[in-house]
């Protein structure tokens, strides 16, 4: 009987050490779902908020996939739930972009003594997106900013909607931040999905973008618009599908086929769409330039990735697509720096 029972411990102990090292085999094999793909230029370094535990994560582009560099507990909106309205106290969830930095001093003269709730500086999102306008969300100023005050990020919901990060978060943070390259993808909660499946998400969106670019390239109308929902696509320059479709026949009947190079293709995804992001280099007879391109894309009742908004702007910075990224203090001065060490 003892050797029995010694016999039934030592596999309880063999099961229990393989069925870790199995689950340890495992770990690697999964990614964050947000981050389909990365690439140096618009995907270097992602931000990903997650609102059930308040943990705003930095992750880097790495060869064989994204790397977790560092956690910062963070502040979100006093009421749960998605963002819907102006005035809800709810922050939204998506993929959005920072556009724009507002320094302390420029908080200060614009919004005078209130501007100092924002601590040393305030980084400005994209909300409403092309998405958030389709669901007819309003709203605006949602911000990722720090705080005079950071009790209140030890509260969890303690915002009008912003993301608010301790002084000197913000300021670490700030040095993988490029304007109008850098995204963060917010979500309630992060999960994971298997490398294998990712792979085939990502082959498949860019399997789409790329047969989206050749039927640009040879004029092949319907096949173009085939990449679209039909249904669902608006833009800030097309408000519907036809409005776009009778544009884009204009350009088509215009004598020479146009040259396009995609380059520098980042896909993001939240819970129902994936956003790309990606350098458009366009020659024609008579245009050439080079933009930055964003699809927004979804799935339709066939299960197909379909575009259903785009928009585009012009890349002033063209020498700026061949030089590696270095993160440096770039937002923040020396005096800014002694503050909040």
């Amino acid at each position: 009987m003892h050797a029995t029972f010694m016999k039934l411990i030592l596999s309880t102990i063999s099961l229990f050490i393989f069925s870790n090292l199995g689950m340890a085999e495992d770990l690697p094999r999964v990614t964050p779902s947000p981050l389909v793909k990365l690439e140096n230029f618009f995907g270097h370094h992602v931000l990903i908020a997650e609102k059930s535990s308040h943990q705003l994560y930095l992750f880097r582009n790495k060869k064989d996939g994204p790397e977790l560099v560092k956690t910062y507990q963070m502040a979100t909106g006093k009421k749960a739930g998605d963002k819907s309205f102006q005035g809800d106290f709810r922050t939204p969830e998506g993929v959005y972009k920072f556009t724009e930095f507002l320094s302390k001093d420029n908080l200060l003269k614009r919004y005078g003594k209130e501007g100092e709730i924002y601590g040393i500086g305030s980084f400005v999102m994209n909300y409403p997106n092309p998405i958030d306008h389709k669901l007819k969300k309003t709203g605006g100023g949602i911000w990722l900013h720090s705080t005079n005050d950071e009790t209140r990020i030890e509260k969890g919901l303690d915002s009008r909607g912003c993301l608010v990060a301790h002084n000197g978060n913000l300021k670490e943070i700030s040095k993988y931040i490029e304007l109008n390259k850098t995204h963060i993808v917010v979500v309630q909660d992060l999960t994971y999905i298997s490398k294998k499946v990712m792979e085939a998400t990502k082959n498949q969106i860019i399997e789409n973008i790329n047969g989206w670019a050749k039927a640009w390239m040879n004029e092949d109308l319907d096949k173009y618009l085939s990449y679209y929902d039909k249904s669902h696509f608006s833009s800030n320059v097309n408000k519907t599908f036809v409005q776009f479709k009778w544009y884009k026949k204009s350009v088509f009947a215009r004598k020479g086929k146009p040259i396009i190079e995609v380059k520098n293709i980042s896909l993001l995804r939240s819970d129902n769409y994936i956003v790309a992001i990606f350098l458009q280099d366009y020659e024609s007879q008579t245009i050439k330039d080079i933009g930055v391109k964003t699809l927004y894309l979804k799935r339709n009742k066939s299960y197909e990735w379909k575009i259903i908004s785009e928009d585009w702007s012009k890349y002033k910075d063209e020498k700026g697509a061949k030089v590696a990224f270095v993160p440096s203090m770039r937002f923040f001065g020396a005096d800014e720096s002694e503050k909040v060490d």
